[in-house]
């Protein structure tokens, strides 16, 4: 058996740089993981545009920004299943389509505001130019 014993113990001092090389080797992808994830995580919290309690569009759906923590940012999303939190790891939040909302209360013309106005706008042509037509009858007669 004390044979066997030195052998394993000679093949062991052989394999013991590369077992350590494999462990550093591991741990520093953990490490960079790590450091990776909160480097983005502070790039969105210090970002000016996003803060917490914002209201934003998350991939076409109306969110709120919950908190932003150093691995993960935390969205409220507003869904028909109801209020729903969604934790998404900061790594992620580049390849979201993130759009914040500046004024809830700002909209775009319908398509009856927009017919409505230009029904306006025609009708004061039309008024403009039949007062125009009276006035010169009205010279006329004069």
């Amino acid at each position: 058996m004390p044979v066997f014993d030195e052998e394993l113990f000679n093949i062991w001092i052989i394999l013991q740089p590369f077992a350590a090389l494999f462990f550093v080797g591991v741990v520093g992808l953990w490490i960079k993981d790590i450091i990776q994830s909160f480097a983005k995580g502070m790039k969105f919290k210090m970002n000016g545009a996003f803060h917490e309690g914002q209201k934003v569009i998350l991939d076409g759906q109306e969110a709120l920004i919950v908190k932003i923590g150093i691995t993960e940012t935390v969205f409220g999303v507003y869904t028909d299943r109801g209020y729903t939190w969604r934790f998404v790891p900061n790594e992620r939040i580049p390849f979201l389509k993130l759009e914040k909302i500046i004024d809830a209360e700002v909209h775009r013309d319908s398509k009856e505001e927009k017919a409505q106005r230009l029904y306006d706008s025609l009708q004061d042509t039309k008024i403009a130019a039949n007062k125009e037509s009276i006035d010169r009858l009205k010279n006329k007669v004069d």
